[in-house]
């Protein structure tokens, strides 16, 4: 049961549909979408299943790039707010801009969650440039526009050039290149 506190009180995130369709027991213990909003979650569940219930809690949510430091530990780093508005499912290192340091295409998209929820579908490629000291900043696909859920990216060779394929879901694939300064679609 995904959970959320306003106000110190822990809410439910899922609606009441949505619980119901998981525990239809709620149905009948809750005939008002207003009863089911005050109702704590002892009276859903009962003190007894909760006191045994594993609890798992979560706090960082940024999309963030992990740093290596050495000797197995890492550093997270959130990425730049315009990396920040949708959930990604794949990446690869890019030379984007002619330089030694590693550059990162981000892509992703998803449309199959709930209505409530909304589609996740503001990504159309993220480019994360190396700054150097594991610092990036957003930019512009030049001019490109990667649209679509993308699940999979992958390095390939065209002709001597290294180019990359995206795998979309109920979509037709792409192939990307990099030139020096600048982004092509083929």
């Amino acid at each position: 049961m995904l959970t959320y506190y306003v106000g110190g009180k822990q809410i439910p995130f899922a609606n009441k549909a949505e619980l119901e369709r998981q525990m239809p027991p709620l149905k009948k213990k809750f005939l008002y979408a207003e009863d089911l909003s005050r109702a704590s979650l002892d009276d859903l569940f009962g003190r007894d299943k909760l006191k045994d219930a594993q609890v798992l809690t979560a706090d960082y949510f940024s999309n963030s790039i992990l740093i290596n430091k050495g000797n197995l530990t890492f550093e997270a780093k959130p990425l730049p707010a315009e990396a920040q508005f949708t959930s990604y499912k794949d990446a690869v290192v890019v030379n984007a801009n002619g330089d030694e340091k590693p550059d990162i295409l981000l892509v992703g998209n998803y449309y199959d969650n709930n209505i409530e929820m909304g589609r996740y579908d503001a990504d159309f490629g993220t480019l994360l440039i190396n700054n150097g000291n594991g610092n990036f900043t957003c930019q512009v696909l030049n001019g490109l526009t990667i649209k679509g859920q993308v699940r999979h990216v992958l390095p390939v060779t065209i002709g001597m050039q290294k180019a990359y394929i995206l795998a979309k879901n109920d979509d037709t694939t792409m192939v990307i290149k990099f030139k020096p300064g600048s982004l092509q679609k083929h």
